[in-house]
């Protein structure tokens, strides 16, 4: 108590010299020495009490102590105050002593008390004193403590007048810096600010072999290099050169110091010219010395150092000069040496990894030993003869998605963008004209509208250029279901307030001018038989290019119809191989096809049964590391002998004179498999494998065999690109069982994958399929993914190099045919053979109609389906609601065209859920957005090497048809029909998260302030997630986001949402791998999977219901209340509506 009084005594006095005699030198020096004395006291109850005074804010010992050090001119109390606040701020008490010697000693301490068997039980007198330094420093820091410290610092330093008192000043001040610098978010930005940059930099130039001063100086200049500003003005200060002083005075001993200077020197080398000093001050040979002592060092503390040390290596991979200094046969020596000892232990894997990504990275750059140029071009100049179209529009670089520095959680797959950014999305991916940007007649937005804050690229997003009304009203030929025209006009008459309507004043301006045609013609012309548009605009009004048109005459008892000419003369009594081969002889592909992939034709199911995820075995991919590693410095020691090249069987003559323009139609060809009688064949036993792609969706390019039974392949670009290399899908011949056979897919782009964490290829077995078992199941062993040693040939990414997939496949049998593919295939023809076998026994009283909405650019039919129940007295159908669906806008994502399978199956389906379905919608539905990039085996793209989900908001009538009216028609809905869809839904698939969920849009997450300010309808937008959520197994709610973010503007989801005013736009990600939460936890997503997800969004879609009872308040209560329990570590969002990175599919 006595001790108490007396601390309170002297702060009370403290306080009334502050008041009334501020002046007064002796006094504070009185006091300030007799409050230090206390904390430099041997009885612990005299310091505990003075600190506990010292750290309540209640007396303000602490302001009051900041207030006397500025404006105190005395030495003597500014010394004492300095020593108080060291005191009460830093954790570690015994001055100057090394922080290794306190770690050992209390490492010691724990290990005689779990030897004794003593509880090991911390003291509670410690424990609550860090805790109340901490809360008083960032007390300190809120009371401007620290721009005190360091003016007080520059003041100090800038004496040098040689005195103890101002040396021991100087070593105070520079521990308290210390101690505030980590919890200062913003301390590096004072410090420059306040020109103390240059300063700290010589007090280390001075000290730095001052063992009491060492440790702090490194902890600050390590928070100063965390700052690109301040780290410019330290390496032009000459900062590398000191760190090499205090490197080599600090020797090879293992301490905090050290690691320290690691630290800091690996902040320090992001910077390139930081670089360059490093190899020209010689620190990159004595990091690697340090490093090769690293079989020295012990605990967790070696592994920080040598992970500090390769980052800072990989860095200097990152110029020429950095990599000829580590190219060295000395160095190279170094760092593999590391790779044959490294201990086989869990903790070591990432070393290895950077060790072997350093190696790769300075050694002489290889390129992949194929063309620059692909085979897969296709020539555009004929489209974009005699139109305003340019091309290329813009080169979709996706550097987001391929990004090494791209986390999951990192904003903004992909995937996602598929961010999967082939993503972060992660893709900004918009040019702006200057005439764009200027809104159009009345829909010039007010300055009022437009905040301050937003760009004009906002306003553009915000008011696009809408589409002209008279190319928007011949969209009403896709509405059939609602009558004839004459019909359709007395409808819209109806809902509209307004004098007549738009629809009939088109007709009067058609009767007065015959000489209007619409700019549509690749699509809606297609789609109008010559009697049709004979009674749309008059006899004399019909092209000559619809002449002839194969025209399908419905009767009122007809429920279903194609008039796709794909279809045209195939019998409905044809069996599914037999109809798949004959539309897949009709598509028309860039490079010409040789076969049909026998998977494909036979529907391309997969096992039913589940498949658990692969376990990575560290071991294998550890030697298949070491194995890349040995091969980029030996590559001589390796077989190295093509095994199948694309490139040449293209540029063969009886490819060449096919068609000059690799245009190919493959009408005079009909396409076959005869794999059923090659696995008959008698056993040639070939010392190799052999390859083939040239069937629809397949994808390689070359096969290099660099082993006995291991082989190097390529994967071919997007067409007229020179990367997106993910997709792959291929055949393999002449295999022995039981035999492992090593495929490395080389040319891969993504920085991580999904064969990390548990996916695994997908295999297809003719005869197992012949025997009766499953077709598509998983398959391979020891896969892992890791950066190889070839460069990307473009000089922007020279430094770049690209992944591998390895895996390892045992075939089941002898001398079969197998195909291996990344994700089950879902080809053009199967949809279109799908299409037609339902088409051919429709449930009673359905409707369904599939006609070609467009033409892709090689001259494929884009299908658009309408299906619904037939029209009835007690349910109009032009009183239901339209739900619009879209995929595979990513032709790699063939989990997408799964999904829509299910879903349309479902639809079609003869069951009593179905015709609910069918009663209560207007379903129009695309499932196949990017029909060119499927049948070609694009992974992103399609003919013009542009993401189409990154052209909504304005999309080319002459290079994006299916986009343009695809969107037309919701727009048609919207400002014609004044009825927009009750749901948008585009189906996509994830390759960096597992399980199913939605992404939509919710206002409030908007980065435009102007949405944040209108009032949302959360129920609206959530309720259809968390009927998911309670209906499907496999939908996770915790990976769900709702965030609308400026680089996803472009996409169907958000354009959709803004522009076309649809409440319910969703994109629905599907994973490539499995699931990790639910009860499918820890398996494979399969075929089965996908299609129940499909169905499981129509029974939710029956359950939604626009006015919202308390029952679906309640239900949509899940999501941002019990989402936690639903979430697992790295698995999803603790909220929906927390933002997520990885959209890299949308």
């Amino acid at each position: 108590m006595a001790d108490e009084a007396a601390a309170d005594c002297l702060f009370e006095r403290l306080r009334l010299h502050q008041q009334r005699a501020p002046d007064s030198t002796e006094v504070a020096r009185a006091l300030t020495a007799r409050i230090n004395s206390r904390l430099t006291s041997h009885d612990k109850h005299v310091r505990q009490s003075t600190l506990e005074k010292l750290w309540n804010k209640q007396t303000g010992a602490i302001q009051m102590l900041l207030s006397i050090l500025e404006n105190s001119r005395d030495t003597a109390t500014s010394t004492y105050i300095t020593s108080i606040l060291r005191e009460a701020l830093c954790l570690k008490q015994g001055k100057g002593k090394k922080c290794s010697v306190i770690n050992e000693t209390s490492g010691q301490k724990k290990r005689e008390i779990k030897k004794t068997g003593k509880e090991n039980k911390p003291p509670l007198n410690k424990k609550a004193n860090n805790i109340a330094r901490h809360q008083c420093a960032q007390h300190f820091i809120s009371l401007n403590g620290t721009q005190v410290m360091i003016r007080t610092i520059l003041a100090t330093h800038g004496k040098r007048d040689g005195n103890v008192g101002t040396e021991l000043m100087l070593q105070d001040l520079v521990w308290i810096i210390a101690a505030l610098s980590p919890k200062d978010a913003k301390f590096a930005m004072k410090v420059r600010m306040l020109g103390c940059v240059r300063t700290m930099h010589l007090i280390l130039k001075g000290h730095f072999t001052d063992n009491k001063l060492i440790f702090p100086l490194l902890v600050i200049m390590k928070q100063l290099a965390k700052n690109p500003v301040t780290t410019s003005i330290l390496i032009r200060d000459g900062v590398i050169a000191t760190y090499e002083r205090v490197l080599v005075s600090l020797g090879f001993i293992p301490t905090a110091r050290l690691r320290l200077c690691l630290d800091a020197i690996d902040y320090f080398s992001k910077n390139k010219v930081c670089c360059m000093q490093i190899v020209k001050t010689g620190l990159c040979s004595v990091l690697l010395r340090v490093f090769d002592r690293w079989d020295r060092y012990e605990g967790r503390m070696r592994l920080k150092i040598c992970a500090h040390i390769l980052q800072t290596l990989q860095h200097l991979c990152n110029i020429k000069a950095g990599r000829r200094a580590l190219c060295t046969k000395k160095h190279v020596q170094t760092l593999h040496r590391f790779c044959s000892q490294c201990p086989d232990e869990p903790e070591f894997d990432g070393l290895l990894a950077r060790v072997c990504s350093v190696i790769t990275l300075c050694l002489k750059h290889q390129a992949l030993p194929v063309p620059v140029t692909s085979p897969a071009s296709f020539n555009l100049n004929p489209i974009l003869k005699g139109t305003n179209t340019s091309w290329p529009c813009h080169d979709d670089e996706e550097e987001a998605a391929n990004s090494d520095s791209k986390t999951i959680n990192s904003d903004l797959d992909e995937d996602g963008p598929d961010t999967d950014v082939e993503g972060i999305d992660e893709f900004p991916d918009v040019e702006f004209d200057e005439n764009e940007m200027k809104p159009e007649g009345n829909e010039e937005p007010s300055k009022g509208q437009i905040k301050s804050g937003d760009s004009l690229q906002s306003a553009l997003w915000i008011n696009p250029n809408e589409r002209d009304l008279e190319d928007l009203k011949k969209y009403f030929i896709f509405f059939k279901e609602f009558g004839s025209y004459n019909k359709q006009v007395k409808l819209v008459k109806s809902r509209s307030n307004s004098r007549g309507s738009i629809l009939e004043d088109f007709l009067i301006s058609q009767s007065s001018n015959r000489n209007v045609m619409s700019s549509l013609n690749l699509s809606l012309t297609t789609n109008l038989g010559s009697i049709e548009y004979e009674n749309f605009t008059g006899p004399s009004q019909s092209p000559s290019f619809l002449q002839g048109y194969h025209r399908i005459h419905e009767s009122a008892s007809t429920t279903s119809c194609s008039s796709l000419k794909i279809h045209k003369d195939i019998s409905k009594f044809s069996s599914f191989p037999s109809v798949y081969s004959t539309i897949s002889s009709r598509v028309k592909s860039v490079i010409p096809f040789v076969k049909v992939a026998y998977p494909d034709m036979m529907g391309g199911q997969g096992a039913s049964q589940p498949e658990p995820l692969n376990k990575m075995e560290r071991t294998a991919c550890r030697n298949k590391l070491l194995s890349c590693v040995d091969r980029a410095i030996n590559p001589e020691a390796y077989m190295s002998e093509v095994v199948f090249d694309l490139d040449t069987l293209s540029s063969t003559p009886s490819a060449t004179n096919a068609d000059s323009t690799s245009q190919k139609s493959s009408e005079s060809l009909f396409l076959t498999n005869v794999d059923e009688q090659e696995i008959t064949k008698v056993n040639s036993f070939s010392s190799r494998l052999s390859f083939e792609s040239r069937f629809e969706s397949g994808n390689l390019r070359k096969v290099i065999q660099t082993g006995p039974r291991e082989y190097e392949l390529i994967l071919m670009p997007d067409v007229n690109s020179t990367k997106r290399h993910q997709w792959f899908y291929f055949e393999v011949r002449n295999m022995q069982q039981g035999r492992p056979y090593i495929f490395n897919i080389v040319n891969c782009e993504k920085s991580d994958s999904q064969f990390n964490f548990g996916m695994k290829p997908v295999m297809y077995s003719v005869k197992e399929a012949v025997l009766g078992r499953p077709g598509w199941v998983r398959a391979g062993s020891d896969i892992c993914y890791y950066r190889n040693s070839y460069h990307y040939a473009n000089q922007k990414s020279h430094n770049k190099c690209y992944l591998t997939v390895t895996f390892n496949i045992e075939f089941p049998h002898t001398n079969d045919v197998c195909y291996l593919a990344y994700h089950f295939p879902f080809t053009y023809s199967m949809m279109l053979t799908r299409i037609w076998h339902w088409s051919t026994q429709m449930p009673v009283g359905s409707y369904l109609r599939v006609e070609p909405l467009c033409y892709s650019l090689n001259n494929n039919e884009v299908p658009l389906l309408t299906i619904s129940a037939e029209d009835s007295p007690s349910n109009p159908i032009v009183d239901r609601e339209i739900i619009f669906l879209t995929a595979r806008v990513h032709p790699g994502e063939s989990n997408a065209s799964w999904v829509m399978d299910g879903t349309l199956g479902c639809l079609l389906a003869d069951a009593a859920p179905a015709a609910a379905l069918r009663a209560k919608y207007v379903f129009k539905i695309v499932p196949m957005l990017n029909v060119e990039g499927v049948v070609n085996g694009c992974h992103r793209c399609g003919l013009t090497n542009e993401d189409l989900n990154r052209r909504w908001c304005k999309p080319s009538p002459v290079l994006h048809p299916s986009i343009y009216h695809t969107k037309g028609l919701i727009e048609y809905l919207v400002r014609v029909w004044k009825k927009p869809p009750l749901v948008y839904c585009d189906y996509h698939g994830h390759s960096r998260k597992k399980n199913v969920f939605f992404y939509g849009c919710a206002g409030a997450e908007s980065w435009c302030s102007n949405d944040r300010l209108v009032q949302d309808e959360p129920v609206k937008y959530l309720m259809l997630p968390a009927l998911m959520h309670r209906i499907s197994p496999a939908f996770a709610l915790g990976s769900c986001s709702f965030r609308v973010e400026r680089e996803r503007e472009s996409t169907a989801r958000v354009t959709v949402w803004r522009h076309l005013g649809v409440t319910r736009s969703y994109t629905m990600e599907a994973s490539f791998c499995g699931f990790d939460r639910g009860p499918f936890k820890g398996f494979h997503l399969n075929t089965q999977h996908l299609q129940n997800v499909g169905s499981d969004f129509c029974e939710a879609l029956n359950g939604l219901n626009d006015n919202a009872t308390n029952v679906d308040i309640q239900l949509t209560k899940d999501i941002n209340g019990e989402i936690a329990v639903d979430s697992e570590p790295g698995s999803g969002s603790d909220s929906v509506l927390k933002t997520d990175s990885d959209e890299d599919f949308d």
